[in-house]
């Protein structure tokens, strides 16, 4: 059974929006996070993800070492803003793909989501149900 909280995090309704990932993704959809520099919050993790640990407890400390490094993401966005690319207003999205799996991080101003999916899963139409469901602020990263 797959493990669900509630946001707590989000100054968006990060439920809603994993409601309408989950109804997008043709793919498994393995986990959906929130965070923020500070805090890193699971709202959704599926049986498979949940499955590769032997506990809770160590899955838990496995996501707490991903959220260690998420930090500087909002570091990057600044690097691609204000030094690679200062035309840019904003940094939305950024994609790692590997192997095993992608993830997906779409940045809403000072907040992220963080969604693990299948290595072949296309972001854009995910970016684009986030971007509808939020109701994309034209100033966001900005």
């Amino acid at each position: 059974m797959p493990a669900t909280n509630r946001s707590q995090l989000s100054s968006f309704d990060a439920d809603r929006v994993r409601q309408a990932v989950q109804q997008t993704v043709s793919g498994p959809l393995y986990s959906f996070c929130e965070y923020d520099t500070e805090s890193f919050r699971p709202l959704y993790i599926d049986d498979r993800t949940i499955a590769l640990y032997d506990s809770s407890d160590e899955m838990l400390e496995h996501f707490e070492r991903i959220h260690t490094h998420v930090h500087m993401d909002f570091m990057q966005i600044e690097l691609f803003r204000n030094t690679l690319f200062p035309t840019a207003e904003r940094v939305e999205y950024i994609a790692t793909s590997m192997d095993v799996l992608k993830l997906l991080r779409v940045y809403v101003g000072d907040e992220a989501l963080l969604l693990a999916l299948e290595p072949d899963e296309p972001v854009e139409p995910i970016v684009a149900v986030i971007k509808e469901t939020v109701g994309w602020p034209p100033n966001q990263n900005s």
